[in-house]
This record gives C-alpha cells, sequence and structure tokens, in this order.
C-alpha cells in the first residue's frame, strides 16, 4: 500500500495547510428558458497545499523517494488527511463502520459536552468486557492519537486501544461524572495496513462517550465532527511531475507538494 508518508517525528504536515475544497453544478437552460440544476458529485475533489520548512536532509530524502515512487502525477495513494477525523461517523455510533459487541446496550441523545444531546450511553450488562471500535485502510505502523469525552455516573475504569495485525496497546482511565477528554497515542511496531481505534467496556458498566477522533500525529487538536467521510483518502495523486525544493544550509530544506483527492 503506496501511503503518503509521515516524518520521523510523527507529523503528517507542517502548518499552515490550505486546503481547497471544488464543487461542479450542471446547469441546463431549456427552451422557455428556465434553468434546471444538478449537483454533479462526480466531479468533486479536495485539494491540499502542504509546504514544509526547515526539513533535514533526512526528511527531504523521504519526501523525495515518495514522490519517484508515485512518478509524479501517475501513481495513486492513500492520503490521511491532517486536519480531518480519520474516523467516520464520530457521534453516531449505531452505524455500520462501528463494530460493537452484539450485547451492549447504546441509549442515544444524552447531553453532549458542548451543550447538545449527541452523546451515547453505553452499557454492558454482561459479566464480561466487551468491545466498540473503528477499523481505517491506514498503516499500522504511522504514529496516531486517538482520543474521546468521556464520562460516567459512578467511578468506572474504561480503556482505549489501537491496534494493527497483532501489535497493540492499551491505556486506562478512571471515569468520574464530568465530561473529559481522553486519549491514547503510539506508533505500533507492526507492517499491517489497517488500524483499529475503540474502548472497552467493563463488565456490568455504563459510560456516555462523544466526539470519538483519531488523527495521524502524536497528540490531538480541536473536535473535528464527521459524518459518512472520513479523512482517509484511498485515491490521491499529486498534482504535479517535478518535485522541487530549496536548501538553505546544511539540513535546512523547504518544499511544497499540492495532494488532490477525489
Amino acid at each position: 500500500m503506496l501511503t503518503f508518508p509521515q516524518l520521523p517525528s510523527g507529523a503528517q504536515a507542517q502548518y499552515p495547510i490550505k486546503k481547497r475544497c471544488v464543487q461542479r453544478t450542471i446547469v441546463n437552460t431549456l427552451i422557455d428558458g428556465r434553468l434546471i440544476s444538478l449537483a454533479d458529485p462526480g466531479a468533486a475533489l479536495s485539494q491540499w497545499e502542504v509546504t514544509y520548512q526547515n526539513l533535514a536532509d533526512t526528511e527531504i530524502a523521504i519526501l523525495q523517494e515518495f514522490f519517484a515512487t508515485c512518478e509524479g502525477q501517475l501513481n495513486a495513494f492513500t492520503f490521511l488527511d491532517p486536519l480531518s477525523n480519520l474516523l467516520a461517523w464520530s457521534e453516531m455510533l449505531n452505524e455500520s463502520v462501528w463494530e460493537a459487541s452484539s450485547l451492549l446496550q447504546m441509549t442515544a441523545n444524552i447531553s453532549d459536552p458542548s451543550g447538545g444531546t449527541t452523546a451515547t450511553r453505553i452499557t454492558n450488562p454482561t459479566a464480561s468486557d466487551l468491545t466498540l471500535q473503528q477499523t481505517i485502510n491506514g498503516p499500522g505502523w504511522f504514529s496516531y492519537c486517538f482520543s474521546l469525552y468521556a464520562s460516567s455516573q459512578s467511578s468506572v475504569s474504561f480503556s482505549l486501544f489501537l491496534q494493527a495485525g497483532t501489535a497493540s496497546i492499551n491505556t486506562a482511565y478512571v471515569l468520574q461524572s464530568g465530561w473529559a477528554r481522553i486519549h491514547i497515542s503510539t506508533a505500533l511496531n507492526t507492517t499491517a495496513g489497517s488500524l483499529s481505534a475503540g474502548i472497552v467496556i467493563p463488565a456490568g458498566q455504563s459510560v456516555d462517550v462523544f466526539g470519538f477522533q483519531l488523527e495521524p500525529q502524536p497528540v490531538s487538536s480541536i473536535y473535528k465532527r464527521s459524518l459518512s467521510s472520513s479523512g482517509v483518502h484511498a485515491n490521491a495523486h499529486l498534482k504535479d511531475d517535478a518535485f522541487a525544493y530549496t536548501t538553505s544550509g546544511p539540513n535546512n530544506n523547504s518544499c511544497s507538494l499540492t495532494i488532490i483527492a477525489r
């Protein structure tokens, strides 16, 4: 799987990043002068301009090698949008993208930390721990941060996990009655081409959750709500056929890349 690389620091890109979304509307003019307008979703695309500064020689070499492998615009790759949530349906836990243990009970329309009612109460009525997770088609060895808001009506030990192939990490938190944003971050030692992010609901316990988010970086950023689409773009291309960069001194390089995904 060809994937836009992370730098050794775990960063997918540097700020500022320019992102542009393009939509097209088809307009037909009838004989009587009336207009019929229809959206053309097949022509929609997203475009990112990613600029790097102060790159070490080893870092610019990573981008050069990736560009050569892509052969410029020719070969497609997976791009993990650093400005988006890599999870789909971040507040709709009953959607099919979520893999939930069949015995979990979910109650929607719970008060959330943003003042709305889009949190979910998850109850485990069994004598065994149960899980809820979502899997993305992204490299398991990247650096990721998985975060969410959680609360419980009683003191509960609650776990987050990341898993890719046989490699995994699990971190436990003790929840209280107030909302807290909790997270787990790592770069797993694996060659797996997918990654699962999820939670473990303890036996006989109930927790309120909101704002699931997965990002291709070591730390969490502000929560970004997602619907049916996520920040994983499996058919991205480079815009240009030439890779230009500037060297200002030893281990001081800069460049700019433009990425397009439909």
